[in-house]
Formats: C-alpha cells, sequence, structure tokens
C-alpha cells in the first residue's frame, strides 16, 4: 500500500523546517534579516521506476476516471468462469492474451505479477466447479501489488487507505459498475443489482433468510462512506445505506433503492464520474439467479 499523500506532504514539511533551522546557525553566527529564504522544495506523488508500467497499470485499473478499464472485464470473467469456462476454455485463454499484451511492455516482478494472473485463465476456468477461486484472490492481488505505486485502484484493492482518502470516482465505480466477483455475493453482477436483490429497486420485504447478506452490503457502504473523499458522494451513500439498516434494526419494509441510486447517480456525476442513468443501472441477470449465483 502507498504511503497516503497526506502522509507523504507532512513528513516533506517536518523535514524542510528541519533544514531551514539548520542552515539558519552558521559557524558565523544566525542568518540576517538581508538573507533570502531559501525556495521550498516541491511536492509531488513518486513516479513509477517504469514509466510502461505504470502506462499499463493506468490501462488495466482505470485510473483516474474508471469509466472501462479491463480489470472489470477480468473480474466479470472470473466469475463466470466455473460455469461456463469448461464449455468454452478457449474464451478465458484470451482473457490470459489480452493481460499479457496489455503489460508487454513491463519488465521484471511486474511480468511475474502478469503471468500468474494470465496463466489462471489458461489453466481453471476449465477446471469447472475446481477452478481455484481462492488462488485467483492470491494472483489478483500480486498484480494490484506492482500497481500500487501508480494506481489507486490497485492500492485499494490491497489494503483501505486513510478515511476520507478514496477517490469518489473509484467508489462510484466500484458501486454502479464493477463486478462483485471478490465481494461476499461472488459473482458477476454489480453491487447495484446484488442490492436489488435484498431490498428491491422498488418497495418490497426484504428477504429474511438473506438477513448475512444484508449485513455485509450494510459493512460494505459503510466502509465506502467512510472512505470516500467527496461530501456530496458520502451523503448520497448514506441514503442508499438506509434500508439496509433499517432490515438490521427488525424493519424489513424497504421503500426500494430507486430514488436513493438516482441520488447517487447524480452526486457521482458531480464528482466526475459518468454513472449510468437510472434506466441503465443494472437490474441483474435472472438467469444467474436461476443458477443460484445471487
Amino acid at each position: 500500500m502507498t504511503v497516503p499523500s497526506s502522509r507523504r506532504v507532512h513528513g516533506g514539511l517536518a523535514l524542510l523546517a528541519a533544514t531551514l533551522l539548520l542552515t539558519g546557525c552558521t559557524a558565523e553566527g544566525p542568518a540576517t534579516g538581508n538573507s533570502s529564504p531559501a525556495e521550498p522544495p516541491s511536492v509531488e506523488e513518486p513516479a513509477s521506476a517504469d514509466p510502461a508500467l505504470a502506462e499499463a497499470c493506468a490501462e488495466f485499473w482505470g485510473d483516474p476516471d474508471y469509466r472501462s478499464p479491463q480489470s472489470r472485464v477480468v473480474l466479470d470473467r472470473a466469475a463466470t468462469a466455473p460455469q461456463a469456462g469448461p464449455s468454452d476454455p478457449f474464451f478465458y485463454a484470451i482473457t490470459g492474451d489480452d493481460i499479457d499484451a496489455t503489460f508487454e511492455q513491463a519488465t521484471g516482478e511486474a511480468q511475474d505479477a502478469v503471468a500468474a494472473l494470465s496463466d489462471w485463465f489458461r489453466t481453471e476456468p476449465e477446471k469447472s466447479a475446481e477452478a481455484d477461486v481462492e488462488s485467483f484472490q492470491e494472483v489478483w492481488r500480486g498484480l494490484a501489488g506492482v500497481c500500487a505505486s501508480s494506481s489507486a485502484a490497485a492500492a485499494w484493492t490491497l489494503e483501505a487507505g486513510d478515511d476520507g482518502t478514496k477517490p469518489a470516482a473509484l467508489v462510484c465505480a466500484d458501486v454502479f459498475d464493477t463486478p462483485g466477483t471478490l465481494t461476499r455475493f461472488a459473482n458477476a453482477n454489480v453491487l447495484t443489482s446484488n442490492m436489488f436483490k435484498l431490498v428491491g429497486r422498488s418497495p418490497q420485504t426484504v428477504p429474511s433468510d438473506r438477513m448475512e447478506d444484508v449485513q455485509a452490503t450494510d459493512d460494505l457502504l459503510a466502509a465506502e462512506i467512510a472512505a470516500v473523499d467527496d461530501a456530496g458522494v458520502r451523503d448520497a451513500l448514506t441514503a442508499v445505506r438506509a434500508p439496509f439498516q433499517d432490515a438490521l434494526e427488525g424493519d424489513t419494509s424497504s421503500d426500494g433503492l430507486q430514488e436513493p441510486l438516482e441520488g447517487l447517480g447524480a452526486a457521482c456525476n458531480a464528482a466526475g464520474y459518468s454513472s449510468p442513468d437510472s434506466g441503465e443501472i443494472d437490474n441483474g441477470d435472472p438467469a444467474a439467479e436461476d443458477e443460484g449465483l445471487v
């Protein structure tokens, strides 16, 4: 996990102050009022040691706008691999080829992480239900590790940063457009779709047999609310969370998420993320539900 920029800035200012104190006292005595103060050094984000890697990481994770990153496709295909892999292993092998192509100019440790992820798609999907999903999580985090210094999305994949520092666009992408492969739902549906199955898009009764999923979703939303760096998105997420909190407190009559999600979409648009409008929000895949994926 990279050190948050706020800590680097504070540390840099402390070092600057100490340097100025030392340079103000020389063998000839304190500096006079006629001395020109030294120009403070500029504080910049550390650049990746490998520009090709930084470019590939941005393409894969989608920084900084997160509109259509390759990572989203990879998560979707990892989620569907146990069901569809045996019938079309070549399709999943192509996913591995695409990952390799994105990072073909990267070198060293990055290539090892890339190979581990791309090879997963060449070997695991054909195993059907025996596909090693846990190993996917490991190789996914391995690639995040080599991209963390240049990608906020990769860094937040490894571990949560300080409260109020997660880019709003990334939070919005996680809610509206990122497959739930590595969440409790473990499916290719986006979070909005998975939430509809619990508290509804329109008014419905929260299923009493899915309270563990309600709790997990409430925890996820609470984490995003604490993390996001935009007050408007934070307030809108709080409204989205409300029916989950109500259900956990015993009120299972939900008004649905249509209006709260419209508010979140407006807040995300204002924060620079192009969120789907109310007619485009993913309502889930009925076939997936029939197969027990949601």
